[in-house]
């Protein structure tokens, strides 16, 4: 395989900083820092951490030194434009739950990356296998103390995972979690739960292995597979029932009832659709011990009601004139978020909580964060009654820019609806749309 050039480009330099001082700009490259090269933050950081710091950065053809001389760990003012200045190590694994295996082609290219290194697992929280470290990265991890990682680790059984991960490289899970967690690295754990094969008897047995490794396991989240209709049909699984999320509930609630008691957190952090598809409560507040686990759609509902019940805005009574509003949501939430919405009651106000179903990855996806403007179009569309707005999920756009998983501008999706569109990501701004619709 060819070399991949090292590129470390400066996205931005901040104003007054030490960096501008020196004339670095955006778009400037660092070709080297003290002497050395650096191959992404981690090296970058540990190396303008020093007193005395010489650069040499590239600015098209020319090449010149910079000199800082300040604090230790004094930060010089720049931003990068990527974690890392080679390229991200994608997955080698053929996991037979894998989504991204599950997209159809078309969308952008983003969603395809299976990002599989542990050097974005220690900088942006991304979950790794551990498949492919080699020992120098283990003596790294363990040198610079890269802590915490985040590994989906799936089971402890070696067979087993080799089985779902299909992957040699995959079966000493518990020997390498063991070697980091005797190194003083913590680790946030993830199990994608696939029904027949990591759940019963053999997630209970998972949850034991990694109790026992102590307090370096940070907590660890189960999450229920995923299947679109894109899936081979060779490789059709079962999804996440009724009677296997309350399975699951059961068989976790000793581990995090005895961590609780002796101190620590819940341990274990269970995905909301498990309680919503057990039709049992989604636990209290303190449960989900500050929300770390939340990007992975554990605790967003009770997040979400908590954030709902604290909004301070300023409340109306009434609107002057009629106001018909459609609020657009994924399946699983719907009869939960109609619950809140139900709470608004104001003269001339009326909201429709509409589930959308997932046509574009088939009706097993029901989350919000899935939708296409595709299918929000197709729902909205036949609709029998008019709206005078619709409010959409934050989710289900790019994050930080007004694009749809089916490559659709808000914009163009806004045209094709007809009437104005809201987009509402967290609590308080969807109640202050119903409290102050277009003001």
């Amino acid at each position: 395989m060819e070399k991949q050039e090292t590129k470390a480009v400066i996205a931005n330099v901040e104003a007054g900083s030490r960096a501008e001082k020196q004339g670095l700009r955006a778009g400037d490259t660092i070709v080297s820092v003290n002497g050395q090269k650096v191959g992404d933050l981690i090296d970058l950081n540990f190396a303008l951490a020093d007193e005395e710091v010489r650069l040499v950065v590239r600015d098209g053809d020319s090449f010149r030194e910079c000199y800082f001389q300040k604090r230790f760990g004094e930060d010089i003012g720049i931003t990068m434009e990527s974690a890392v200045f080679d390229h991200i190590r994608q997955c080698r694994n053929n996991c037979i739950f894998c989504f991204i295996a599950q997209m159809p082609q078309g969308m952008r290219a983003s969603l395809y990356v299976k990002d599989d290194d542990y050097r974005m697992s220690f900088l942006t929280g991304s979950f790794i296998t551990l498949s492919n470290l080699s020992e120098a990265d283990v003596r790294r991890i363990t040198q610079y103390h890269l802590s915490p990682l985040h590994v989906s680790v799936h089971t402890t059984n070696g067979v087993l995972r080799k089985r779902m991960m299909r992957q040699e490289r995959t079966e000493n899970i518990l020997d390498q979690l063991r070697r980091l967690t005797d190194n003083d690295i913590s680790l946030y754990c993830q199990i994608v739960l696939v029904p027949g094969y990591n759940d019963g008897d053999e997630f209970t047995r998972t949850l034991e292995d990694l109790y026992a490794l102590g307090p370096n396991i940070l907590g660890v989240a189960v999450v229920p597979l995923g299947t679109t209709k894109f899936r081979p049909a060779c490789d059709e699984l079962q999804p996440v029932t009724k009677e296997i999320a309350a399975d699951i509930i059961r068989r976790a609630r000793p581990f995090i009832k005895e961590n609780r008691e002796k101190g620590g957190g819940s341990f274990v952090y269970l995905a909301d659709e498990f309680y919503l598809k057990a039709e049992e409560a989604v636990p209290p507040d303190e449960y989900y011990d500050g929300y770390e686990q939340i990007e992975d759609g554990i605790g967003m509902l009770r997040y979400f009601e908590r954030q709902w019940h604290d909004w301070g805005g300023k409340v109306r009574t009434a609107y002057e004139k009629p106001l018909r509003l459609a609020l657009f949501t994924g399946t699983l939430a719907a009869d939960f978020l109609r619950g809140l919405v139900d709470e608004v009651r104001m003269e001339n106000l009326e909201v429709d909580v509409i589930p959308v179903e997932n046509r574009y990855f088939g009706t097993q996806i029901n989350v919000a964060g899935l939708l296409t403007a595709g299918d929000m179009v197709n729902a909205w569309q036949a609709l029998p009654e008019k709206y005078d707005g619709l409010i959409i999920p934050g989710t289900a756009l790019r994050k930080g820019e007004e694009l749809f998983l089916d490559d659709v501008t808000l914009r163009a999706f806004t045209e094709k609806i007809g009437v104005p569109v809201a987009v509402s990501e967290f609590a308080p701004q969807l109640k202050e749309l119903l409290y102050h619709w277009k003001e």
